[in-house]
């Protein structure tokens, strides 16, 4: 028994060094505000202590900790009215990154960004950012939501089609505003 929790106790401190500051990440986009998103990453790798301590053990660490994180961020969105995508953007919201304050492209890209995801439904939305923000397989997406990798391959490359239409779409008004202006 003592080997297994120490084995236990060695795959905890391997995942978090692997994994804190992604699930900081994904906390911080999730929330915009970074006190708490340190608290739910922190939470996160209580209840996955807790899991462990429980004689229970985690066959994947990155889905495992992604799922408490989320359901975290759930829970504190029950519990708090948030403030529309929109409405952060209004308020001046941006990531605290040193390349988007030197690279004002970069931040004027990411806030397009923000509002084309904000424009998916929460399903696709959280599918495009696990998946191209997060870095997260296929199955690993598909062991977080308890799906098989097939609907989850199926889902992403729909909600990728909204997101390229949601693009063309922009592309043919700002063309259609640059020939009216020429006129």
């Amino acid at each position: 028994m003592d080997n297994h929790l120490n084995n236990q106790e060695q795959a905890f401190i391997k995942a978090y060094d692997q994994y804190a500051d992604a699930i900081f990440r994904h906390c911080y986009f999730k929330t915009s505000n970074q006190e708490l998103a340190k608290d739910l990453m922190q939470q996160t790798f209580l209840q996955a202590w807790a899991y462990t301590q429980d004689g229970k053990s985690v066959r994947e660490w990155r889905a495992f900790l992604y799922r408490l994180a989320n359901n975290l961020v759930i829970d504190w969105y029950r519990r708090k009215k948030a403030d529309s995508l929109d409405q952060l953007l209004d308020e001046g919201f941006s990531p605290e990154t040193t390349d988007a304050h030197e690279e004002p492209t970069l931040l004027a890209e990411f806030n397009l960004a923000l509002k084309l995801l904000d424009q998916l439904d929460q399903a696709d939305r959280d599918l495009m950012v696990w998946r191209y923000v997060e870095d997260l397989s296929i199955r690993e997406i598909a062991d977080l939501l308890g799906e098989r990798g097939n609907t989850v391959s199926v889902r992403l490359h729909r909600a990728t089609k909204k997101i390229t239409q949601l693009v063309r779409d922009r592309e043919k008004l700002n063309q259609n505003n640059q020939d009216h202006e020429t006129i």
